[in-house]
């Protein structure tokens, strides 16, 4: 069983045991040690390294690898299979399932896949998803939004225009989008959408300058001034052509 597992090093906690020990890395003796072991067999999954068809060992020899007992190794499995990684069927083992039956929004599946996406693939997909959500988002807005709700909008985007911080531009920006998800009342769509937003930010170095904040706020803007003139297919054009243009560049352009 070790020697499989041993096949498959090369990535992130990957290497054999006594390597994984003598870098420091080991599981953690604590209520974690589910989280870790499924960890890292998430990770060895979207990394590749376990590919689609591989069975992986029996409990006993996950157990021994990983140095847990067995109630630790079945809720750890339960997790991967959760996120659609694996197939657990008593007499067949368990294995690994192809990509297409990923859940691919769960949060550690999509951070891993973004973080390999070298080819930029992935990141122009997950642009493509949030841009028409939120311009769904929107046109549904349009004849739902309070004056209460424009009186705050104006108040950020004021606030936007005289920030210095692409801190708090970012966190303004969230806030009017959040604006418009309540409007629209769909609850799934403004999950999706924010949590596509944070992870692709754990991925992204930022770096922000003053004719980006300056484009950026302004587009918000038109958005905003199509909605107030109720035109909802308008506000909803405008609001792709934000995102669109603005999402990805706060990469840093030195990496």
């Amino acid at each position: 069983m070790l020697a499989w597992l041993d096949k498959c090093k090369g990535v992130h906690v990957a290497d054999s045991a006594a390597t994984a020990e003598a870098a420091g890395w080991r599981p953690k003796r604590s209520s974690r040690l589910s989280a870790d072991v499924a960890a890292d067999v998430v990770d060895r999954i979207v990394r590749g390294t376990l590919r689609e068809g591989t069975t992986l060992p029996n409990e006993a020899g996950l157990c021994e690898y990983y140095d847990v007992s067995r109630p630790v190794v079945r809720e750890a499995l339960k997790v991967v299979e959760q996120k659609g990684l694996i197939r657990i069927r008593q007499g067949d083992g368990t294995t690994v399932l192809p990509k297409e039956q990923w859940f691919l929004l769960d949060a550690d599946v999509l951070r891993i896949s973004l973080g390999m996406d070298d080819s930029g693939t992935l990141r122009g997909d997950v642009l493509t998803l949030r841009r028409d959500l939120e311009m769904g988002m929107v046109a549904r807005s349009a004849a739902r939004l309070s004056l209460a709700d424009f009186t705050e909008m104006d108040r950020l985007l004021d606030r936007m225009d005289a920030a210095t911080n692409w801190r708090d531009v970012q966190d303004i920006d969230d806030q009017v989008h959040r604006i418009i998800h309540r409007a629209s009342g769909n609850d799934v769509a403004r999950a999706i959408v924010f949590q596509l937003v944070n992870e692709v930010r754990n991925i992204n170095a930022l770096y922000f300058t003053r004719e980006d904040y300056n484009e950026s706020n302004a587009s918000l803007r038109r958005v905003r001034d199509h909605l107030v003139a109720g035109d909802g297919k308008a506000a909803a054009a405008a609001m792709g052509e934000h995102i669109s243009e603005n999402w990805f560049f706060g990469q840093d352009p030195t990496n």
